[in-house]
C-alpha cells in the first residue's frame, strides 16, 4: 500500500503538470521534467506509479482528463522523482488517409517505450527539447 505522502504526490502531480500543459509551451515544461528533483526514501514500482496515474487521468475532467502527453509528462515527472532517468518523446505518424497523427510516451533508463499501453513503432519520435538527436524507437 502507498504512504499518504505518495498518494498526495500522484495527485498534486496529476493536477499541476496538466495545468502546465496547457498555460505554458510544450517545449518549457518538457525542460522542467529533465530538472525534477529525486526524493528521498523508498522508490515505488513504476507500474503502480502508472496505474494511479491512469486512474486519476482517466476520472478527471476537462484539462486534467487523460490524453498520451499529460500521462506521458506525469509519469516521468513522478518517476524521475524516484531517481530514474526517464524522458517524454514525442512522435508522429501518417494515418493511411494522409492525415498526421501525434503521439507521446515514456523512455525511462533506456527502455523505449516504457509502461506504454500500445505500440508505437509506426511513429517517427521527434527531437524533443532534452534530447540532442532525433530519437528510433
Amino acid at each position: 500500500m502507498l504512504r499518504f505522502g505518495r498518494k498526495v504526490e500522484i495527485v498534486v502531480a496529476c493536477a499541476i503538470v496538466p495545468c502546465a500543459l496547457e498555460v505554458l509551451p510544450a517545449s518549457t515544461v518538457l525542460r522542467w521534467v529533465k530538472r525534477t528533483p529525486r526524493r528521498r526514501g523508498d522508490a515505488i514500482a513504476p507500474g503502480r506509479i502508472a496505474h494511479h496515474v491512469d486512474r486519476l487521468l482517466m476520472r478527471a475532467p476537462g484539462l486534467w482528463h487523460y490524453t498520451c502527453l499529460r500521462r506521458a509528462t506525469v509519469l516521468a515527472v513522478l518517476l524521475r522523482r524516484d531517481g530514474r532517468d526517464a524522458d517524454v518523446v514525442l512522435g508522429a505518424r501518417r494515418r493511411s488517409s494522409g492525415e498526421l497523427e501525434a503521439h507521446a510516451w515514456v523512455r525511462c533508463d533506456g527502455e523505449d517505450p516504457f509502461l506504454e499501453h500500445g505500440d508505437v513503432r509506426s511513429y517517427q519520435a521527434l527531437r524533443t527539447p532534452s534530447d540532442t538527436a532525433p530519437h528510433d524507437p
